[in-house]
Order: C-alpha cells, then structure tokens, then sequence
C-alpha cells in the first residue's frame, strides 16, 4: 500500500478480516442503467496519466514532484477528489512547501473535505499550526462540517449509525488483541470462541440496519450524509450471508439511480459478492496484493464502470490500492481468459487424481487452486468436488466440502436442493454447519 498510515486514516472503511480461507469474484447479474457523467474514454485522459504516474512516484519516494501531479491531476479530474488534494498537503507541508500546502487543504475543502480534527491529528501538518493561516482554515473545514450536518434530514439516525460502526469496530479490535494471546497450540476452535462477539456485532447491525431501511429506506446522502451512507454499505459488507448483500445491493442500485449513494459502494459489493461466490467481478474493485482479483470480461471493464459512473478508470482505481494495473487489449484477455480456464481444468484434474489416491492434503491444495481462478469451475465439478471430500477423514477436507456448498446455494444452482438427498454427503450431516446449509437451502427459495 502507499503511505499506508495516511491511507488508514483517509479510508477507514478499507480493513476487512479475512475468516475464510478460500473466497473468490462476481456474477454481474446487477448493471445499472445510468449515464455517466464522464468521457468515453478516461483511460487515455491526460489527468489518468498524470495521477497514476504521481502515486506510483509516490510509494517509491515522498518527493513534490510527485505530489505535484497528483495535485495537477485532481484539478483536471471531472469530479474533484478531496483525498487527492489532502496526500498532496501530505508530501507539501513536511518538504517545506507551505504555500502549496495550504492551497492543496483549502482545495479539499472546496472539495467536499469536512473533517477538522482529521486536519489537526496529522503529523504532517504540525509545521502549518503558527503559521497564520492554519486557524482559517480549520474554520473552514469546521464550516463545511457544519453545513454538511445541516443538510442531513436525520441527524439522529446518523448518530446511531456512527455508534453501529463503532462497535462494529471495537469487536474486531478486540478479537485482533485476544488472538495475540493465543500460543501455537490454540485449535480452530479456539479462534472460533474468539470471533463469536465480532458475529454477535454484525448480526446486531444487520437487524438494525434492517429496522432502519424498513422505518426510513435506503440510507442515502439526502437521509444522512456522505459518512452515514458510507456506514450502510459497509455493514453488508462485513455480515456474511451473501443473500443479505445482494438485497443490500439492490437498494443500493436504486439509491444510486436518484444520486443518493456512492457508485463506488455498488461497484465494491457488487465484486465482494463476486468473490465470496468464487466468479469473477465486473467492476475491479476487489484488489489482490499485486493486482485484481479476476475480472470477468477485462478488456472491457472500464467501459462498464464508466456505465455505472464511476470516475477513475481500473488503473486509477488500482493505484490507489498500491496495485500496477493495465487493462488488456482484446486480444490479450482472450488469452488471459484462455490460461485461466486450462490452468482451473488442468488443476481440476490433479485433484482427481489425489482424490482416486485417496490423498486428502494433496487433494485438497489442488481444489482450493481450481476455486482460485473464480468461476473456471462449473457447478457440476464442484458439487462432485464437494462429494468427494465429504467422504474424506480430514477436517479441512470436510470444512472445504461445506464451503462449496454454501456457494453452490448462493449462486441459487438449479440442482441445489439434491443436496439434502445426496447419500455422498451424509457424513456432513453431523457437522454443525450442516443446519446452515439446510436453512441457506430455505432461504434461497425467495
């Protein structure tokens, strides 16, 4: 990640605990029909080209220059980027480039930059705070605040939507701190017992969440503003039922139709969905370390996020996330496209084969690589695939078997419900995710 300290403090709603070992990408059954407010062609725009060379200037040195383009790049975007503004007074004011520095802040506030103890808190700032026009400024973005606040229909709501976050928070941080007492020793469940209080939060919010879309509907900008919509989508985005974000993301896809919510937000669970249901995503907006996860289509992704009118192209969007990405021609994706499918086929059938040697370990490395390449994999290969392991003595066997069938049930598989009758899986049904399957099973008939 770039600056990754800033960056946590810019965007809090990034960090996610991963509780799965094997996830995956999207169906693109969801595509909204609206206008964008951009060109048709934001990847050859100057502003792409300048930003992306700007902050990968920046994750290899905090030079000005670097800032410099990232600063000239926002000032020719079609929507201005506060946070852009604000790394940019990042890498000024520590160099001694105070004058820039202030320009870039007051910027962000123009922006949309609301947040003046954010302004305080930085570091980076601390030469500005004799400077006279430090105070200013802190007025300002206290004025913008309190302009924002003004403009929220349910002020209230916006508070408890602040509190639902923070104990969503303070839930994992403490499971974060109660591992770190666990020695070498401790079993999964173990883990288990730990994460327990983080489930009872999430399954807190989500009847919260739902008692407040039943009362008010969708929280949008008008209902409680940027930061409260921000801690709607994010909610979903924690609790782990994927039917429970794809109703989520539906109310999302109206809201975004009246311009009361964020693009970004759709595009995010709309791939997150794509992951955990092992497809891959449309939008590009789930990041791997070094690059996306698989992209269905990826020549043309950007076409389908300026559809959905989002700003910055996949190689902006990457960029952001420390991630070095070029969307493919035609040509090469078809290819890439091609590799994909024969390396999932190729691995698909080594897992057989350890399977047949009644290998388990081996057997189950070479599924988990098949599932990796996000939807390379029919249903019917992995339904098999999950009858196989049930069969095995090995509870990560046992535990992958379940997962692929969880997902089968997401992606409402046709022949889903043969799973209650199929004889290879009756060594499941002692398992206590076994009452999740069937109450899945249930769920997936609305």
């Amino acid at each position: 990640m770039i600056y990754p300290r800033i960056l946590q403090v810019l965007f809090p709603f990034s960090f996610f605990i991963a509780i799965i070992t094997i996830s995956c990408n999207d169906t693109g059954k969801n595509k909204i029909k609206t206008e964008s407010k951009t060109s048709a062609n934001n990847d050859t725009q100057e502003w792409v080209i300048l930003l992306t060379e700007g902050y990968h200037n920046l994750n290899k040195n905090r030079s000005t220059k670097a800032a410099d383009k990232i600063f000239e790049a926002t000032e020719l975007m079609p929507k201005k980027n506060w946070e852009n503004y604000l790394v940019s007074a990042t890498v000024y004011a520590p160099n001694g480039e105070n004058e820039k520095a202030f320009t870039a802040i007051e910027k962000a506030i123009e922006a949309g930059f609301n947040d003046p103890e954010l302004l305080k808190s930085l570091p980076e700032f601390s030469s500005l705070h004799n400077n006279p026009r430090w105070d200013s400024l802190i007025s300002k973005t206290n004025d913008r605040r309190v302009a924002s606040q003004q403009s929220i229909q349910n002020p209230e709501l916006l508070e408890e939507l602040k509190n639902m976050w923070a104990q969503d928070q303070l839930a994992l941080s403490e499971y974060e701190e109660n591992i770190r007492s666990l020695d070498s020793t401790a079993s999964a469940e173990d883990y288990r017992q730990l994460f327990e209080p983080v489930e009872n939060r999430w399954e807190i919010n989500k009847s919260k969440l739902d008692s407040i879309v039943k009362i008010h509907g969708w929280p949008g900008y008008e209902l409680v503003g940027e930061y409260g919509a921000k801690i709607a989508w994010a909610i979903p985005q924690h609790y782990p039922d994927v039917f429970y974000k794809e109703k989520c993301l539906s109310l999302l896809k109206k809201a975004i139709e009246k311009e009361d919510a964020d693009p970004n937000h759709y595009a995010e669970l709309s791939d997150r969905i794509a992951r955990e249901t092992w497809q891959k995503q449309i939008y590009g907006a789930s990041m791997g370390e070094t690059a996306p996860y698989p992209i269905k289509n990826p020549s043309e992704v950007n076409k389908r996020r300026l559809q959905l009118g989002l700003v910055e192209p996949i190689e902006v969007y990457a960029v952001y996330h420390g991630v070095d990405y070029q969307t493919p021609t035609e040509e090469e994706a078809q290819a890439i496209v091609k590799e994909s499918y024969q390396k999932a086929q190729a691995d698909y059938e080594k897992f057989e084969s350890f399977v047949t040697l009644k290998m388990a370990d081996s057997a189950n490395v070479y599924i988990t690589k098949a599932i990796e390449a996000y939807g390379d994999i029919s249903n019917k290969q992995l339904y098999r695939a999950s009858i196989e392991l049930s069969k095995m003595k090995n509870n990560r066997s046992n535990r992958i078997s379940l997962k692929i069938l969880k997902v089968l049930i997401w992606r409402k598989w046709e022949k889903r419900y043969h799973i209650l009758t199929e004889s290879g899986l009756n060594t499941l049904h002692d398992k206590q995710e076994w009452i999740e399957i069937k109450e899945l099973l249930e769920m997936s008939k609305s």
